[in-house]
């Protein structure tokens, strides 16, 4: 069954899009495969496996988790709510995205709090709470795989996603959980990834992306970019 998902996902075509399509070698918009770049000391191959699932689900910012449409709903109402909610928001600069670890992962962060993009993502989980559907049980055992807190856990209950409210941290990811990875990789990674984000253009949130996946474990497609109205 078809997840939705809102995200903040980069003008496509401005140089933020362009640069991080290129990193995980995938246009959502497009639906096509890009050539990453190349990093000496990291091979091609080892590379790509280092961006499998965030390539999956292309470069973006949550703002609410994938979801299926709960029963009695379907796209269209989705589609004409987006347009709605969307022409009540205003535009979020984020502050200097820097490239940072977050945990064992590489992600874009704002180098200063950003109360601003907090609230939009939690206006956002609040007004399309009633469109979801709740997770069923496959679901539900991927999420308890991770390691939850308890708050965590009430979150994950209340809206099917454990990082929102105050647990919410705003980021585009740069690569999957790096495990395994030699340290030395790791440090290359991100020595690259500086480099490769080293952007004039400003981040601002001026809509929301309607992405989805079609069928379970297919590739992310970028369908609709709502702008905001205010």
């Amino acid at each position: 069954m078809t997840r939705y998902a809102l995200y903040f996902a980069p003008e496509v075509g401005s140089q933020w899009w362009l640069a991080g399509c290129q990193w995980l070698g995938r246009d959502t918009a497009a639906m096509r495969s890009l050539a990453q770049p190349a990093i000496p000391g990291i091979a091609p191959a080892l590379l790509h496996n280092l961006t499998r699932d965030a390539r999956r689900y292309g470069f973006h910012a949550t703002l609410k988790a994938p979801f299926r449409l709960a029963e009695g709903q379907d796209a269209v109402a989705l589609d004409q709510s987006l347009s709605v909610f969307c022409l009540q928001q205003c535009p979020v600069i984020i502050p200097a995205p820097q490239v940072q670890w977050m945990g064992n992962f590489l992600a874009l962060r704002p180098n200063a709090e950003c109360p601003a993009i907090d609230a939009l993502a939690l206006r956002c989980v609040r007004h399309f709470a009633a469109m979801s559907a709740p997770l069923n049980s496959t679901e539900l055992k991927r999420r308890n795989s991770q390691i939850l807190s308890a708050r965590q856990q009430e979150l994950l209950q209340r809206w099917g996603y454990p990082y929102t409210e105050e647990e919410f941290r705003f980021h585009l990811s740069l690569s999957d959980a790096m495990h395994y990875a030699d340290e030395s990789v790791a440090s290359i990674l991100r020595d690259a990834a500086v480099k490769h984000f080293q952007m004039t253009e400003t981040m601002c949130v001026k809509g929301i992306a309607l992405c989805c996946e079609e069928t379970p474990e297919a590739d992310f497609r970028l369908l609709k970019h709502y702008p905001f109205g205010r």
